[in-house]
């Protein structure tokens, strides 16, 4: 009994996978409106995209499913530390969204929910992790002024929004 249980995973398994394809180029496809398709079948894509450096080095792995990015999604720096990271589900960013510096430490983070940005104060970051800037958003927009920090911590400059756009910039230094 159980040697039939693995057998029948194993055959789901293989069964499942032989659906979705790997392809290493933006290249090897063409948008439609809100789909992705494959270039040398017209149809939706499903599988992985790989993409890499001229020099080899995997600069991104995004999932597609049905046309549209649906899954992990991770970008590299060419050193090899993670750039970008967050989840598509069915084409729209969903949940947490990370940026990184190319030594690894955070640039950005940001919740999406069903392609939107949450409401809340968006903070980016120095390499030394003191805040680069922040502001607060509601319906993607700024509904606040965006302050701006130098690597000690000085205010250096605010970005005026009225009515969530930008109306002009005040240097502090």
């Amino acid at each position: 009994m159980k040697f039939l249980r693995v057998f029948f995973f194993l055959f789901i398994a293989t069964f499942s996978f032989s659906f979705s394809d790997e392809i290493n180029s933006w290249g090897q496809l063409i948008k439609k409106g809100n789909i992705y398709l494959k270039k040398t079948t017209k149809k939706p894509f499903t599988g992985v995209l790989k993409n890499f450096y001229p020099t080899g080095e995997v600069s991104l792995i995004d999932n597609f499913k049905d046309g549209k990015q649906h899954g992990d999604f991770k970008s590299f720096h060419k050193n090899g530390k993670l750039s970008m990271k967050g989840k598509f589900i069915e084409g729209m960013q969903h949940g947490e969204w990370f940026e990184y510096y190319d030594d690894g430490s955070l640039f950005w983070n940001l919740k999406y929910i069903n392609g939107k940005k949450e409401d809340g104060i968006f903070q980016m970051f120095h390499k030394n992790g003191k805040i680069h800037s922040e502001v607060t958003l509601k319906n993607g927009e700024p509904i606040t002024n965006w302050v701006y920090f130098d690597d000690t911590g000085e205010k250096e400059r605010i970005d005026i929004y009225k009515d969530g756009q930008f109306f002009y910039e005040k240097h502090l230094k």
